[in-house]
């Protein structure tokens, strides 16, 4: 009986057959299966099922999915190690990290996955030593620095003390030692690239010492930076460029919407408009049609607002004029009849009703004040019989 088995990331398991490290146990396949899993001997237990690949036992019905239990527990156990390692990692816990893959590497010695990640933690080690290292220098050159200000204050305050003379010399001494290291790292980081770095050591190192090639790679430095300052300060410009022709496009587009929405009410205004004249022609030409004067006019004042100048307007209008003058001339006969019959008050009312159709008729206004003025007498006549 032949089966192929699953992919294991830390195990090859044509190379562990016969590499189990611990005596397997007398009993069942399956019982010294559990065994070397309870021991957390992946090794032995991935030997043992892979050497039924070769020898098949019997007592085994389903070999596959032994071995897939070995596997899923070996995977279980490889990324745990891995992740309670990362944990301790991440808090500077170095050495349970460490612990933690020696001790399941007793275990597993063949897991390439728990090879890998110790591999990982160890350069990760080493990265966070350097930087630790680096920082340990930049803070004893900072402390050089101020140490040497003022060892460079006492010398020059007493310049025959030899004492104080000599321990500036030393100062000076440790001072281009430390400036050479931070400038080695200054170097590395121009070559790198890495501009941060070079900005924490290489003005420091100037600080401490003089020496030509010191100064020579601060100057590279200040150069590339202010290389790097020009990049920024153009692609912050291009990026304020961009912004700017964004807003313009923005604020177009908003225009654009503001005269459509105008454009649409408008529309809306000269529909309603044309709806609202449409209805008020109707109604101007039935009071026309019934003689109803006032309303018309009145409703003509409104269509005239309206700027209807339609050939059926115009020619009710013309038509109203005509039937005005007509019924306004009747009106003045009749008030000239009553007033000649001496009944002022009903000439009054014909002329002030013809005055409201015809309100610049000169020859009405006549009339009305003529009658007021008879109606006044007979009235101051009235009241002076009435009194005696």
């Amino acid at each position: 009986m032949k089966f192929t088995p699953k992919a294991l990331s830390v195990v090859v398991l044509a190379q562990l057959v016969g590499c189990a490290t611990v005596l397997a146990p007398s009993g069942s396949i399956d019982e010294q299966v559990d065994y070397f899993l309870n021991k957390q001997e992946y090794t032995s237990a991935l030997a043992l099922v892979a050497d039924l690949q070769e020898h098949p036992n019997p007592e085994v019905s389903n070999p596959q999915q032994l071995q897939d239990k070995v596997i899923e527990q070996a995977r279980h156990y490889e990324q745990q190690i891995i992740t309670l390692a990362d944990n301790a990692a991440a808090k500077d816990d170095w050495r349970s990290a460490l612990e933690l893959y020696n001790e399941a590497l007793a275990h597993f010695p063949n897991s390439e996955k728990l090879q890998q990640g110790q591999k990982q933690l160890l350069q990760r080690q080493d990265v966070s030593l350097a930087k630790l290292r680096l920082d340990l220098l930049i803070a004893d050159g900072e402390s050089m620095h101020k140490q040497l200000l003022i060892s460079e204050r006492v010398a020059a305050t007493d310049p025959k003390d030899w004492f104080a003379r000599h321990a500036l010399e030393n100062k000076i001494e440790e001072a281009d030692k430390i400036a050479n290291d931070l400038a080695e790292y200054g170097r590395h980081a121009l070559a790198a690239g890495d501009l941060e770095l070079a900005k924490r050591t290489l003005p420091l190192a100037v600080k401490l010492s003089s020496t030509p090639d010191i100064k020579i790679a601060n100057a590279r430095l200040q150069e590339l930076l202010a290389e790097e300052e020009e990049r920024a300060r153009a692609e912050q410009q291009r990026i304020d460029l961009e912004q700017q022709l964004k807003d313009e496009e923005e604020q177009k587009l908003a225009q654009k919407q503001v005269k459509k929405k105008q454009k649409q009410q408008v529309a809306i205004a000269v529909a309603q408009k044309q709806a609202l004249g449409g209805q008020l022609l109707i109604d101007f030409k039935n009071a026309c049609e019934s003689s109803n004067f006032t309303v018309a006019m009145k409703l003509r004042k409104d269509l005239a607002k309206l700027n209807i100048n339609n050939p059926e307007f115009q020619s009710l209008s013309e038509k109203l004029d005509q039937h005005i003058a007509i019924h306004v001339q009747s009106l003045m006969e009749e008030g000239t009849q009553a007033y000649s019959r001496q009944q002022y008050e009903q000439a009054m009312q014909k002329w002030e009703e013809a005055r409201i159709l015809d309100p610049q008729n000169e020859q009405l206004k006549a009339h009305i004040d003529r009658a007021n003025r008879v109606l006044e007498k007979l009235k101051s006549l009235k009241q002076t019989k009435d009194e005696f």
